[in-house]
C-alpha cells in the first residue's frame, strides 16, 4: 500500500443517555420471585408486580433454552432475547409496566428481583 491509514483508533466511546437522576437512594424492599416461562405468553414475574416497584433485572436460568422478553405482544420474532444463564438489562420500570416473556421452545425457569423506591413505612 502507499498510504496506511488508521480511522478506527481511539475506538470511541460512546456514553449511554441519563434516563433517571435519584439523590436518594432505594429505600424499599428487594423481591425475588421465579417463573418458568414456556411457549404461551408468559407475564414476569409471574405472581404480580411490587408495590412502588422501581427497577426490575431478569436472569435465565435455564440451561440451554433463550426466551424473549417484551410486551403484551412479544413474540419470539420482536422480544428481547435473554440467553441462558445470563441476565436482562436492569429496567427502571414501575408498577405498572406489565413485562411478559415467552420461549421458542421448551421451558425456562426465570428469576426476577425486583426493587421498590419506598416501602411505605
Amino acid at each position: 500500500p502507499t498510504q496506511v491509514e488508521i480511522t478506527n483508533y481511539p475506538p470511541r466511546m460512546v456514553p449511554q443517555p441519563v434516563t433517571n437522576i435519584n439523590i436518594n437512594p432505594l429505600r424499599g424492599l428487594v423481591h425475588p420471585s421465579t417463573t418458568t416461562v414456556s411457549t404461551t405468553l408468559t407475564k414476569l414475574p409471574g405472581y404480580g408486580e411490587l408495590d412502588n416497584r422501581r427497577s426490575l433485572v431478569m436472569f435465565n436460568n435455564s440451561a440451554a433454552t433463550t426466551i424473549y422478553i417484551g410486551g403484551s405482544n412479544v413474540t419470539t420474532s420482536n422480544g428481547i432475547p435473554i440467553l441462558a444463564q445470563t441476565f436482562s438489562p436492569a429496567f427502571d420500570s414501575g408498577p405498572l409496566q406489565k413485562w411478559y416473556g415467552v420461549t421458542a421452545s421448551g421451558t425456562a425457569d426465570i428469576r426476577c428481583v425486583e426493587v421498590a423506591n419506598d416501602s411505605g413505612a
